[in-house]
């Protein structure tokens, strides 16, 4: 393998870690957890006092479930930096953190919020390591004081953090960038 190209090395680790991956069952089902969920609800409700709490409940149980489906969906194998070179090989259809961030929101957006909004958010836009994810605030709320849904990091293990806490540079952008 010391003779080949790196391009062809690189496809031919890629390869035998796909089939390694394929013989050893990486992709994994999720499962709801009650008590995340109303850690969530409980989070969205405190975004602000003017926050149903209704529907904080709809859109935590909404996004734990749009996240598991996704997972199953895709075939999401972990970790998920793995599941986007399956991605990018063709190998997978869907799974990109984008992908993961459009059909979140796409299922979010069907509740028809009154007191909560939904918005776009990029880390790092335009590099390799750029992210994207849905950000939920308060209605009129700045995007900054906002919640992160993140499918995506844990491979359709719901993730969220207050927007200014997590480990991303999160900055709002406009829907499908």
């Amino acid at each position: 393998m010391c003779d080949m190209p790196w391009g062809r090395r690189w496809l031919g680790v890629a390869g035998a870690l796909v089939l390694a991956c394929g013989l050893a069952g990486c992709a994994h089902s999720v499962s709801v957890r009650p008590e995340a969920v109303r850690s969530l609800e409980g989070n969205l409700a405190a975004l602000a006092p003017t926050v149903s709490a209704a529907e904080a409940q709809r859109v935590a149980a909404c996004a734990w479930e749009a996240s598991q489906q996704l997972a199953e969906e895709y075939g999401a194998v972990r970790p998920p930096v793995f599941h986007n070179l399956l991605v990018n090989l063709r190998l997978k259809r869907r799974g990109l953190c984008y992908h993961w961030a459009e059909d979140l929101a796409a299922r979010l957006r069907e509740l028809e919020l009154a007191t909560l909004d939904l918005h776009w958010g990029i880390a790092r836009a335009g590099r390799w390591r750029e992210h994207n994810s849905v950000v939920v605030t308060a209605r009129g709320q700045p995007f900054q004081e906002g919640l992160v849904l993140d499918s995506w990091r844990h491979s359709g293990e719901l993730h969220w953090a207050r927007v200014a806490a997590d480990r991303y540079p999160w900055v709002e952008a406009d829907w499908n960038p």
